[in-house]
């Protein structure tokens, strides 16, 4: 995991002391080592510091890279050259299937480290001929994982998404610079606003074009498995896969589970403590929420170690203005859900750990809310697949990159398995009926369910019905009385009204409604506070 930023100007040269304050704003993300590509020049540091001199040198392009360590060994760190040093890269995320994309190389490369990275720099070299925009289209279908990258021939910069959106990345154009970052608060300024690079998509910077592009999208395979049986079978064992694939290259590190006591977390604990991992589990809700009464119960049936945090309104109020900072947003819906997922991998963080685990995307590819009952009644099954995928297309929007700006502040690496590529293929394979057996199934998602049972997980836990994370966690009524205290009694009863709405993601369905007048009285000047913190004056070119 790591950060990525730069900049294309499409006429004469700029100082790279963008770059430097790119990475410094985001320091969280990559704490470990430091580059910085100007023209064809690179220069690596230990510590940023180490490059204040390199963010004096003009350059036309720039790209900025810090690293956080999980896997490779080797004294060379990012960017990355090419054999040839036609091209340049740098990377965040990473690639489950790099060692198998070794073998796709050709000739003689000489790979300086085991970085999963370092490897898609050598794949691009065998299909570049000229063309980096083509050879960028050529060889993104082939990566497995969560990735942003950015690679520069010296004359164009291709920048790449992933296609689920795993991780962010936002670019501004202002007068003839385009910038590029991870983060939204490296490029907050007085008067612009970035751009999300969508899932899935390239951003082309050549000449005086900029550009998005279509790369390499989810595909949405057709309904062909209809029996029970088979599903389950075949879910256990690409979800078994999954996990392996997420373990490759750790080794004997301690690992960390984001754990409600929920279904979805417990199978990933679950799955992980069968491969004989090192892991510790971490829940924060209220003294009696129904979140911290599950995974003391689910823990000490599972021989699981758990660390728990009890949150009060005292520490509520005092995050509020971290959350909004990190989030890089004030909605409430947003605001409620970070505050568990951030205090529980602060105390990962603090015990050492680098890589997280998350149930996160179960729900969306099994049909696990609530309301999918709902739509099934209304419109029908085949409507129901429509709304999984279209819910697993839009789950960038305010849940993948908010934990990803959540659990790299504190240089943590979220890994979610139910977000695997062959997971999600295979479960969008599966007919909607097996997902939701009626209108009248209070507990939904009967595939994953089973497979629970079948892979060790406590029949009582495995149909446990859902609990929202801001509920579970017991934030919706703490939240409730700290905007009581701060907007008066005199609009309690609207904000009581708003924060007791259920709808799930609203921010996916464009309820407008929830939280309005609250955001706007209690949360909105802490984000114009946050915002100012971060104004980056270097963008005023």
């Amino acid at each position: 995991m790591c950060t990525i930023c730069g900049h294309f100007k499409k006429e004469g040269k700029m100082k790279c002391n963008d770059i430097y304050d790119m990475l410094a704003k985001m320091t969280h993300r990559g704490p470990d080592h430091h580059g910085i590509y100007a023209d064809g020049k690179i220069k690596r540091a230990k510590e940023l510091e180490g490059l204040k001199d390199a963010a004096l040198t003009p350059s036309r392009i720039a790209l900025g890279h810090s690293r956080l360590t999980i896997i490779g060994q080797g004294a060379e760190t990012q960017p990355y050259e090419s054999c040839d040093g036609k091209l340049v890269l740098i990377h965040n995320g990473e690639i489950y299937n790099y060692q198998k994309l070794r073998t796709l190389l050709q000739g003689e490369h000489n790979l300086k480290t085991t970085s999963d990275s370092e490897v898609i720099v050598h794949l691009l070299e065998e299909t570049y001929r000229g063309d980096l925009l083509n050879a960028v289209k050529r060889i993104i279908g082939l990566l497995d994982g969560m990735y942003t990258l950015a690679v520069t021939d010296g004359r164009s910069v291709v920048v790449a998404r992933d296609p689920v959106g795993k991780k962010p990345l936002y670019f501004l154009e202002r007068e003839d610079v385009t910038f590029f970052a991870s983060e939204k608060k490296a490029l907050w300024n007085d008067t612009d606003k970035p751009r999300r690079l969508m899932p899935g998509e390239l951003l082309h910077l050549s000449g005086n074009e900029v550009s998005v592009h279509q790369g390499f999208p989810l595909q949405l395979p057709q309904i062909d498995i209809t029996d029970f049986r088979e599903a389950v079978d075949l879910y256990k064992d690409v979800l078994t896969k999954a996990i392996e694939k997420r373990l490759s290259g750790l080794d004997s590190m301690p690992l960390g589970v984001i754990f409600s006591g929920g279904i979805d977390s417990v199978l990933v604990a679950k799955l992980l403590q069968q491969q004989g991992r090192n892991i510790f589990c971490y829940c924060t809700g209220t003294e009696n929420s129904g979140d911290i009464i599950a995974a003391k119960e689910v823990a000490e049936d599972l021989g699981l170690p758990l660390k728990t945090k009890i949150i009060d309104e005292e520490l509520v109020e005092k995050l509020l203005p971290t959350i909004i900072r990190e989030v890089e947003e004030g909605g409430l819906l947003q605001v409620e859900v970070a505050i568990p997922m951030y205090l529980a991998t602060q105390m990962g963080s603090e015990d050492g750990i680098r890589v997280m685990f998350t149930g996160q995307a179960a729900d969306e590819i099994w049909a696990g809310y609530p309301w999918y009952t709902d739509v099934i009644e209304e419109d029908g099954y085949l409507r129901l697949h429509e709304k999984l995928w279209e819910d697993l297309n839009y789950l960038y929007t305010d849940t993948l990159e908010r934990e990803d700006k959540l659990t790299m502040a504190h240089s943590v690496e979220l890994r979610a398995p139910y977000l695997d590529r062959d997971v999600v293929q295979l479960s969008m394979r599966v007919s909607p009926k097996l997902k939701i057996q009626g209108i009248n199934d209070d507990f939904r998602k009967r595939v994953h369910r089973q497979a629970a049972v079948e892979l060790g997980v406590p029949p009582y836990l495995s149909y446990r019905i859902k609990d929202p994370a801001q509920t579970g966690s017991g934030i919706h009524g703490i939240i409730q009385e700290i905007a009581i205290n701060r907007i008066g009694e005199t609009d309690a009863n609207l904000v009581k009204q708003n924060i007791a709405r259920d709808k799930g993601s609203l921010y996916r369905y464009g309820d407008e409604e929830y939280g309005k007048d609250l955001t706007r009285t209690m949360l909105q000047q802490i984000e114009d506070k946050v915002r100012k913190e971060f104004t980056v004056p270097f963008l005023n070119v």
